[in-house]
């Protein structure tokens, strides 16, 4: 009986060790890079971006625009949510060299299907297996969606924000850059 009890101890014991050490691995204690930093600048005009179809873009090639880059899913409510709105600012904005862009995190059929479902008038691409990039380089550290950085004209990334963003949160900080 005493055996059993110390094996079990033992077992609890290891495994609160490895749970406390990989939660020291994992997490994520690197300093973000500054926004509008060159080092920031340097990486967000080289991210690849993967449009619905296959074909490859960058940040760079938005250079001179303002963008708005949306990260989200089709199963995500809060995201749903977001989509009129981020329709609204394409239509509204594009003339005044404002862009969004959506980076989706899921399969490309669903993707399809809800751009379509939604009429969304704004390029989207896919996550895929470099969502963690994504991530990092725009400073969504705790990888929730949906998330959203405004970059302004030089791609520096000026404004980031996790959560449900309300139509009058973002028009805010785009005429504060207009």
């Amino acid at each position: 009986m005493k055996s059993s009890v110390f094996g079990l101890a033992g077992i609890a014991l290891v495994s609160m060790l490895v749970g406390v050490l990989s939660f020291h691995l994992l997490r994520n204690d690197t300093p973000s890079v500054k926004p509008g930093s060159e080092e920031t600048r340097i990486e967000l005009h080289s991210i690849p971006l993967f449009d619905l179809a296959g074909q490859q873009s960058t940040i760079g090639d938005w250079k001179g625009d303002i963008l708005v880059v949306n990260f989200w899913a089709p199963w995500c409510a809060p995201c749903r949510r977001e989509v009129p709105s981020l329709i609204k600012t394409q239509q509204e904005y594009a003339q005044r060299g404002v862009s969004v862009l959506g980076i989706a995190f899921d399969s490309e059929p669903q993707v399809s299907r809800f751009a379509a479902d939604y009429q969304i008038n704004y390029p989207l691409f896919l996550a895929g297996n470099r969502a963690a990039m994504y991530n990092s380089a725009f400073g969504n550290s705790s990888g929730s969606l949906p998330f959203t950085a405004l970059l302004d004209r030089n791609q520096q990334i000026l404004f980031r924000h996790n959560g449900e963003l309300s139509a009058e949160q973002l028009l805010e900080q785009l005429e504060a850059l207009l």
